[in-house]
């Protein structure tokens, strides 16, 4: 027996650099850039709101609970002023949520930037979105990202947790087979125990230390901090085990089954302390998840940590025993695997959900490896239970030689346990948010220039929207607090239609709100915001035109004369407008109409309004040049101007009516 003994000690001393390299690989080979833990769900502004007045206050609501002390929100315009002026505090009894005051924002587009650290794991995402007060925001801002991306899932992260998890199975492992499997633990497994805690030194200090490091916080200010406190949990667990394995060694009272009880317990607090800052740790039925990772580590620890015990104490048991304490092993192992299939499938069912997200997301495409590896595994286990334990004669060369190539395949797998660890769950991400719609944004002053009025209408479609007003002083700009306001609703793009009106509640000074379905017909609209002050009421009038479907545009560019916009609209044809001279000052509004076939519409009549980009909308007068062909004259300032124009539908193409909206340049 001494030959193969040392023939198998030289074969695993060479095949553990590959064994180290395949691990390394499959470490290497993970996604760098990953969804975020601590994402963002929602958010007061939404991103890419635009607002009629300036909020106090930016509210994110995150996947997870998000560590207040080490997470951080701006708020900047479009000169990188930071327009916070106090902490993050968690909003009360919303753990998932945070806050940060702001002064006072003047008209303009802004960008909140945000950096959460995820006090369940740990982990760090971040990510930035912009919106608007007065002024639409860009709809894709540059780098605008609005849910967020991981700054965790990075190589040294996931190698701590890989060394970590090397170590709890070791120790675990050892003492597994020396309470279950041999009737007289061998030496070895004390060996095998204490290389253990010495990976698990390492792994702990390394987790610790890379997410300290990926905080960025000053070391003294991470006490008090979920960060800070998992630390501490670590450690302590830590020296437990420590202290069992010394007491196993060095005190004859532990020199048996109580030192090896120590040594199983303490790898399950080590376990449970990490499973405790993990995935499981968050979510409604957390009780029952934190339990089903902990017996999925413990059951996977068991298995292939004893198959590791199991090899060492068979060099040095009697031939007798051989057999036997192989069998007593494929038993447990094979309760090991049974309870690490179910758990597995429960956390799988918890973190992936679908399949869709099993197939087409990093971690589900990383729980397909783990899983097609453990298949190997247990079929390995299956080979030798039913073919290697038949014959005691050729057990020990048999069972090391498939051991080995289950042990190589365990490490990788424990590699990829480590990158799952640092990868979102699927099912705890949610859905992406959906872009906050483009409202419709005018304003306007009373004929005495005594009130400026600001109207957001949200989302500015012919169904049910919300009205947010803004009123100021004419010359300070400082809020005008009226007793009441309410919006008169005429529409001016069709006849025969009565006026409504809209009551508005007050949610601030100089800040009214209210929803209604006023805007009930498409087209273009004559608004009067009536505001009722101490010295009188006072009526400022606004033009809305309410949004349409995209409607495809193209620029005709040539030399000399003015740019035309050629507006598909579908079977009804489409419309070419353009803007003569095109430059500031004096401008006529030219539209003409075109049926499928390229021939002028016979159309009669045309309400036409423009709106500059300060949202000052006004109805030009449209004159009939010929049938299908308007002009309008308007006064215009530089920079984008958006057109909208109403018509009756030809009377070949039904009832009706088209509605053409564009935005055009006035090019100094």
């Amino acid at each position: 027996m001494t030959r193969p003994r040392h023939a198998g000690r030289r074969r695993l001393a060479a095949i553990s650099p590959v064994l180290l390299a395949v691990a390394l690989v499959a470490l290497a080979a993970g996604p760098r850039d990953v969804e975020a833990h601590a994402f963002l769900k929602a958010s007061q502004p939404a991103a890419g709101a635009t607002l009629g007045s300036a909020p106090s206050s930016v509210v994110i609501t995150f996947s997870e609970p998000p560590d207040p002390k080490l997470s951080s929100i701006s708020v900047v315009d479009s000169s990188g002023t930071n327009h916070v002026t106090g902490p993050i505090v968690s909003v009360a009894s919303t753990p998932t949520t945070l806050s940060v005051p702001l002064d006072p924002l003047a008209d303009g587009v802004y960008t909140v930037s945000w950096r959460a650290v995820s006090a369940t794991d740990g982990h760090i995402s971040a990510g930035s979105f912009v919106f608007g007060v007065g002024t639409p925001p860009p709809s894709e801002a540059p780098g605008q990202v609005a849910t967020g991306v991981s700054e965790s899932g990075s190589p040294p992260a996931i190698a701590a947790r890989w060394l970590l998890y090397l170590g709890i199975v070791a120790l675990f492992g050892a003492a597994w087979v020396a309470l279950a499997v041999v009737k007289k633990p061998a030496r070895d497994l004390l060996l095998m125990a204490a290389a253990g805690w010495v990976l698990t030194f390492i792994g702990t200090l390394a987790v610790i230390g890379v997410q300290w490091a990926e905080t960025g916080a000053p070391i003294e200010t991470l006490i008090g901090t979920s960060v800070g406190t998992a630390a501490i949990a670590r450690a302590v667990s830590l020296l437990l085990v420590g202290a069992a394995v010394i007491a196993l060694a060095a005190v004859p009272a532990f020199a048996g089954t109580r030192g090896w009880a120590a040594v199983a317990i303490g790898a399950v607090i080590v376990l449970a302390v990490d499973v405790g800052t993990g995935h499981a740790a968050y979510g409604s039925d957390l009780v029952l998840q934190f339990t089903a990772q902990l017996t999925h580590g413990l059951a996977a620890a068991a298995w292939i940590g004893g198959l590791a015990g199991l090899l060492l104490v068979l060099r040095t048991i009697p031939a007798e025993e051989r057999g036997p304490t192989a069998r007593r092993y494929s038993t447990w192992a094979g309760i090991a695997l049974a309870a690490v299939v179910v758990t597995g499938f429960m956390r799988a069912l918890a973190e992936v959900g679908t399949l869709d997200a099993l197939i087409n997301t990093d971690f589900g495409r990383v729980v397909l490896a783990k899983s097609a590896l453990l298949l190997v595994l247990a079929l390995l286990g299956a080979f030798n239970r039913f073919v290697t334990l038949r014959d005691d004669s050729r057990l020990e060369r048999r069972l090391r030689r498939v051991g080995t190539t289950e042990i190589t395949i365990a490490v990788v797998i424990l590699g990829l346990s480590g990158l799952l660890v640092n990868l979102s769950p699927p099912a705890l991400a949610g859905t992406t948010i959906a872009p906050a719609p483009q409202p419709i944004v005018a304003t306007g002053n009373d004929n005495g220039t005594s009130v400026r009025a600001r109207l957001v209408v949200t989302p500015g479609t012919t169904a049910s929207n919300a009205f947010d007003l803004s009123l100021t002083d004419y010359d300070s700009g400082a809020p005008t607090d009226a007793s009441a306001a309410s919006i008169r609703f005429a529409v001016a793009s069709l006849s025969g239609v009565g006026t409504s009106t809209l009551d508005l509640a007050r949610a601030s000074a100089g800040h009214y709100t209210g929803i209604g379905a006023n805007l009930s017909i498409d087209g273009i609209w004559k608004l009067t915001v009536t505001v009722t002050l101490p010295g009188g009421a006072v009526e400022v009038p606004l033009v809305v035109a309410t949004k349409v479907a995209d409607q495809p545009v193209q620029q005709l560019v040539s030399p000399g004369v003015p740019t035309i916009y050629q507006v598909t609209l579908g079977a009804i044809g489409s419309a070419q407008l353009y803007l003569d001279p095109g430059s500031p000052g004096k401008n006529d509004v030219h539209v003409t109409f075109f049926d499928a076939a390229g021939n002028e519409q016979p159309i009669s009549s045309a309400t036409m309004a423009v709106a500059p980009a300060d949202g000052a909308g006004q109805i030009i007068p449209a004159r009939m040049l010929e049938p299908g062909h308007f002009v309008a004259t308007s006064d215009l300032v530089a920079g984008p101007l958006t057109v909208d124009v109403v018509t009756p539908m030809p009377a070949a193409g039904g009832s009706g009516q088209i509605h053409v909206h564009v935005t055009m340049q006035v090019t100094p």
